[in-house]
């Protein structure tokens, strides 16, 4: 892991979500903070995939991507941060341009 104030946590995220999904050379993890926002304590990432896995990330009800941000919360709690995460398919992503 980096440094304290820029911390990047694409590949955690990345080791965490290859194996539940189908094609995982399809994903795609982008922190969404804007440069002067980087030290902040709430860090926000999409996470784009096929309309198929998306369905597995989020999993019945929520459970599979409520896991994942209490996985990744929990790692950088000590530094007190907080992660946000946003599941989208590349279908969704782009019929919102």
């Amino acid at each position: 892991m980096e440094s304290e104030t820029n911390l990047d946590l694409t590949g955690d995220i990345r080791s965490l979500i290859e194996p539940l999904v189908s094609k995982p050379e399809a994903v795609l993890i982008r922190r969404m903070d804007k440069p002067e926002h980087l030290g902040r304590k709430e860090q926000n990432y999409l996470i784009l995939c096929e309309k198929d896995d998306l369905g597995k990330l989020i999993g019945r009800h929520g459970v599979i991507s409520d896991s994942l941000r209490t996985i990744l919360n929990v790692s950088v709690k000590n530094m007190r941060k907080k992660v946000h995460l946003r599941f989208e398919s590349f279908e969704e992503f782009n019929g919102n341009k």
